[in-house]
């Protein structure tokens, strides 16, 4: 039961943010996040470029088709096993390269 005497104040997510930024593991962990969106959006625009479905992906890697939804939309985090059949699907290559 939430006492009508207590106040709560919210707090702006821009000054969450810039508190947990100064943290080195949440920096590492929001640059991944971002990485790891950055690359589902370049996969699926490619796919989208290619005219190919979803279930063309499935059938050429292997993958469920619900899987291939679920990665797309940010509903699972594939590993780097399924990236690399992904990126292969579409006739490319996964690698790592230094940020500058």
């Amino acid at each position: 039961m939430i006492d009508d005497d207590d106040d709560y104040e919210l707090i702006p997510f821009s000054v969450v943010k810039a508190e947990a930024m100064k943290n080195p593991e949440f920096v590492a962990a929001y640059a991944a996040h971002k990485m790891h969106k950055k690359m589902v959006a370049d996969l699926k625009a490619m796919r989208i470029a290619e005219s190919l479905t979803q279930e063309d992906i499935a059938k050429r890697t292997g993958i469920k088709k619900q899987n291939i939804s679920r990665f797309e939309n940010g509903a699972a985090c594939p590993t780097l096993n399924t990236v690399s059949r992904y990126a292969v699907a579409l006739g490319g290559t996964f690698e790592f390269k230094k940020l500058s």
